[in-house]
């Protein structure tokens, strides 16, 4: 008896699209969509930050909501490290010498704490956190979203997944840099200029004022952070030795004993900063 053979050809199968509710779905359960949640909001808190110029009113309210975005993406960051025995109370303040994250958590909580009780604003503090949360906002969604994004076809796709790559590949380091470098620059104000004005403002002019002692209480804590980046960050010993040979360059020679002898006191007086 003869059999006839059958070539049964089954169609390729395309592979199952999962819905992006499903993919939402799943990124809300996990910690890292909500430290995702915190930075796009710091950046639309900054945005509006700017855009509010013409009122005062409305750049602390964003400024308020800037910076507990930013404290709450550190907190979560912090809470991992907790969960894995990275971070724990026994040795505070060691790690308070080495972990970034903690030097950063605590000044942006305690200018938010300041901020929403007594509307003081320190800005110059929140440029580089708000640089960091650009590139942290831009790389999640780029590896968690955007590939499950409808609508969008893959060429479309590849096409912004090869441009937030190609920018962040190129600039991340630029950024950093310039991070840093605000960070200093807002740190040497704080402790050069508005520190030794706000004092001599407490004791003469406004005496006794429980306003101005909460502005040397703010600008101190951000004299404090800069004191404990210097110790963490050898990047940014560098980059601070550079900027005091460019500001040297730039000081007249008849000014420049004063300028030494000015810079050499505060910096002894920076030094007694308990850490």
């Amino acid at each position: 008896m003869a059999t006839t053979a059958r070539n049964d050809r089954t169609k390729p199968t395309s592979p199952r699209v999962i819905p992006f509710s499903t993919i939402l779905r799943s990124r809300v359960k996990q910690p890292q969509f909500y430290w995702f949640l915190g930075h796009f909001f710091t950046l639309y808190h900054f945005i509006r930050f700017h855009l509010s110029f013409y009122s005062r009113d409305l750049q602390r309210y964003h400024y308020k909501f800037l910076l507990l975005n930013i404290s709450l993406t550190y907190a979560i960051v912090l809470y991992q490290f907790y969960k894995s025995d990275q971070l724990n109370s026994k040795n505070i303040r060691t790690q308070l010498r080495k972990l970034d994250n903690l030097q950063y958590f605590l000044i942006l909580t305690i200018l938010f704490i300041i901020s929403f009780f007594f509307n003081i604003v320190l800005s110059g503090a929140i440029y580089s956190p708000v640089i960091f949360s650009l590139f942290h906002c831009l790389n999640y969604f780029k590896e968690n979203l955007l590939p499950f994004l409808p609508y969008l076809s893959k060429i479309v796709k590849i096409t912004i997944n090869n441009k937030i790559s190609g920018f962040i590949s190129s600039y991340n380091e630029i950024f950093l840099q310039m991070a840093q470098t605000l960070e200093i620059l807002c740190g040497l104000r704080c402790g050069l200029i508005n520190l030794p004005i706000l004092i001599l403002k407490f004791f003469t002019i406004e005496f006794g004022s429980p306003i101005v002692l909460i502005h040397i209480f703010t600008v101190f804590s951000y004299v404090w952070f800069f004191k404990l980046r210097l110790i963490q960050s050898q990047h940014f010993k560098t980059v601070l030795f550079h900027l005091n040979n460019k500001f040297n360059q730039m000081i007249p020679a008849s000014a420049l004993p004063f300028w030494c002898m000015y810079r050499d006191f505060m910096i002894k007086c920076f030094n007694y900063i308990p850490i």
